[in-house]
């Protein structure tokens, strides 16, 4: 992401502080009392809600967190105006540029291994970032764990029969399906969107696929011509679908990169021959006169 410089003004964003000891210390990446663990903006955040949760509770208070600017130096060490006067401005320390969004400030920890001791200076454990750093990400595999619901094939003519040399119609319906789901203890709204239908006839031709879901006769788009008689043909669709998801506390829509399938199939119909014959009368009154059989 690229960076932009800023000055050394403190702003004093969160101050959280909780109840620690050996036990919980493992629950944020295995940390003790003392101990610089470099974390991800995402796995900072999950730290504060685990400390966030743990608030209130008998324990001695042996850590906290805060967010905070970083000093503008080019020193290994890194350092805060939470540590006092920042030294001389060099190098170019600097906020992520968001676009539109407030960057979240870096996240700082300081310890103390008693309740009476001193606490030790503040030390970064978080990067800062865009909010959108900080929720977890909906991947491709997640998308295709949730119960998508494969589509239904209408064919027309419906009647559990279609000619040779005439088109046979196909469609389906393209609504989106909504889930609510949980990532990483974060409620997650994902909307589902079908993109791509791919029709298999079953009669050895080359798969059709297209960006439309059909539609009924007499407007229809999507079809197939099968060439020779055939029994117990049944038409696969495989639909992809998009995703989009919206984690609670954000209100963006965010892309799913990747995509999910579904695949269902038609019931079985015959594929008939019929020949037109010169008749006298209609075969429906006289079904035995000749040309009628």
């Amino acid at each position: 992401m690229k960076r932009r410089s800023f000055g050394i003004s403190l702003a004093i964003v969160i101050a959280l502080i909780a109840a620690a000891s050996s036990a919980f210390a493992d629950t944020i990446g295995g940390q003790a009392a003392g101990d610089t663990v470099r974390m991800t903006a995402f796995e900072g955040e999950q730290a504060v809600r685990a400390l966030r949760a743990k608030a209130g509770t008998p324990e001695a208070l042996l850590r906290e967190y805060q967010r905070a600017v970083i000093c503008n130096t080019s020193s290994a060490e890194l350092t805060t105006p939470l540590n006092g006067a920042c030294p001389a401005a060099e190098g170019d320390t600097g906020l992520n540029n968001c676009g539109t969004e407030t960057p979240v400030l870096p996240l700082w920890t300081r310890t103390r291994a008693t309740p009476t001791d001193a606490w030790s200076a503040w030390t970064i454990v978080a990067d800062g970032g865009c909010p959108a750093d900080l929720l977890p990400t909906m991947s491709a595999a997640d998308f295709r764990r949730l119960p998508i619901a494969p589509q239904v094939i209408q064919v027309q003519p419906d009647r559990g029969w279609v000619l040779v040399n005439k088109e046979t119609i196909v469609l389906t319906d393209p609504a989106e399906q909504t889930f609510r789901t949980d990532l990483l203890g974060y409620g997650v709204d994902v909307v589902a969107t079908p993109t791509r239908y791919t029709w298999d006839f079953a009669d050895g031709t080359r798969d059709l696929s297209t960006t439309s879901p059909g539609h009924p006769y007499p407007g229809f788009d999507v079809f197939h011509v099968y060439a020779r008689p055939a029994q117990g043909v049944a038409i696969t669709l495989t639909t992809q679908w998009s995703g989009r998801y919206r984690v609670d506390g954000d209100d963006e829509w965010r892309d799913i990169v990747g995509t999910a399938e579904t695949t269902s199939s038609s019931a079985p119909f015959e594929v008939v021959e019929r020949r037109s014959h010169l008749v006298s009368q209609d075969c429906n009154q006289d079904p035995d006169q000749p040309g009628c059989g």
